[in-house]
C-alpha cells in the first residue's frame, strides 16, 4: 500500500482506495448533526478538501477538556524518548520522558472520550470527506515535554515533513488540551498537499524544509489555538510537528478511515451501556473494532 502511492502511475493506489469506498454502505446521518461541527458540516468540509486541514469555529468546552485532562492524569502512561523506560504517571515539574502515550483502553472507558469518538457532526464530516462509511480505527493521547538537545536530535526525524499512511483514505481529529503556540509545539501542514504532492515527495520517508517550501512555496501554516481548539487534518497531506521549548502539552486524537486495511489495530474492551455502545449498536459498521460487555452484541 505504501509503495504504491510513490508510483508514477497513481492508478493501482486509487483503485484500491476506491474498492475500500465501497465496504460498507453510508451511514443514514441526520442533516444537521449535533456535535463539535453542528451546523458548519458545508463549510468545515469544503475548506476540507481544499486545504487538508480546518480548525472548528467552536472550542471544545472547558467541563470537557477538564474531563480529558482527569484522565490523562490519573493513568498510567507508556514512556517514550528520555533516559526512563516503561510506564509511568505524568508529572510536569520531573517529566521522565519526552512523550507519554495514554492506553486506548483506559482512554474508551472515559464517558468524555465516547462522546467525541461517537459524536454524529464528526461521523457526518468524515462520511462527506471520505465519500464512504467511516471506520474508527483509532483513539490517543499523550503529553510532551520539553527535549533535551540530545532528545530532540535523536527526535529529529519526527520534526522534519512527512506523511501518514496507515490506512488508504482518512481523517484525524485533533484537540488541544493546552494552549499551543509556535514554542509549544504546534502541528505544522502543507495546505493542499494532501491532494497536490510532487512524485519526489511521495516517496514514503522525510523530508526537508527547503525541498517542500521549493516544491509548494508559501503553502506551510502552524497550527496553533488555545486549550480546547479542535481541528481536523488528512495527513496524507505533508505535516510534522515543531519541537516544544517550553511547558508541555496534551492533545487527544481519534481517526476515521474508510477501512482497517492497513496497519495492524487494537479491539478495546469497552462498557456496553456508554455513548460508544449506544452509537455502536445504530452505527455497527463505524465501531466494528470495538468489544463491548456484557454480551458483546455489537462485535469486536
Amino acid at each position: 500500500m505504501r509503495k504504491l502511492r510513490g508510483c508514477e502511475d497513481s492508478g493501482p493506489f486509487d483503485r484500491l482506495v476506491a474498492q475500500a469506498r465501497r465496504e460498507h454502505k453510508l451511514l443514514d446521518l441526520p442533516d444537521e448533526p449535533v456535535g463539535l461541527a453542528a451546523g458548519h458540516l458545508g463549510e468545515v468540509v469544503d475548506t476540507l478538501r481544499r486545504d487538508g486541514y480546518v480548525v472548528l469555529p467552536e472550542l471544545l468546552d472547558t467541563a470537557t477538556c477538564d474531563g480529558l485532562e482527569a484522565v490523562a492524569r490519573r493513568h498510567q502512561a507508556t514512556l517514550v524518548g528520555g533516559e526512563s523506560a516503561g510506564t509511568g504517571l505524568w508529572d510536569p515539574d520531573r517529566p521522565q520522558a519526552r512523550r507519554y502515550d495514554l492506553a486506548e483502553s483506559d482512554l474508551v472507558a472515559d464517558p468524555a472520550v465516547q462522546r467525541i469518538v461517537a459524536d454524529p457532526s464528526l461521523l457526518a464530516v468524515a462520511q462527506r470527506y471520505l465519500g464512504a462509511a467511516p471506520v474508527q480505527d483509532l483513539v490517543a493521547m499523550w503529553w510532551s515535554a520539553v527535549a533535551t538537545d540530545d532528545e530532540a536530535q535523536a527526535d529529529a526525524a519526527a520534526q522534519r515533513f512527512h506523511f501518514d499512511l496507515d490506512r488508504l483514505a482518512f481523517l484525524k481529529v485533533f484537540v488541544y488540551l493546552t494552549d499551543v503556540d509556535h514554542d509549544t509545539g504546534p502541528h505544522v501542514f502543507v495546505a493542499g498537499s494532501h491532494q497536490e504532492l510532487p512524485l519526489d515527495l511521495r516517496r514514503d520517508g522525510r523530508h526537508d524544509d527547503e525541498v517542500v517550501s521549493a516544491a509548494l512555496p508559501g503553502r506551510t501554516v502552524e497550527i496553533a489555538g488555545p486549550r480546547g481548539t479542535v481541528f481536523l487534518a488528512d495527513t496524507a497531506g505533508l505535516h510534522k510537528g515543531l519541537p516544544l521549548r517550553r511547558d508541555h502539552r496534551l492533545v487527544f486524537q481519534t481517526e476515521y478511515a474508510v477501512s482497517l486495511f492497513g496497519a495492524p489495530y487494537t479491539s478495546p474492551l469497552v462498557a456496553g451501556d456508554g455513548a460508544l455502545a449506544e452509537a455502536a449498536m445504530e452505527y455497527p459498521s463505524v465501531f466494528r473494532r470495538f468489544c463491548f460487555t456484557p454480551g458483546d452484541e455489537v462485535g469486536c
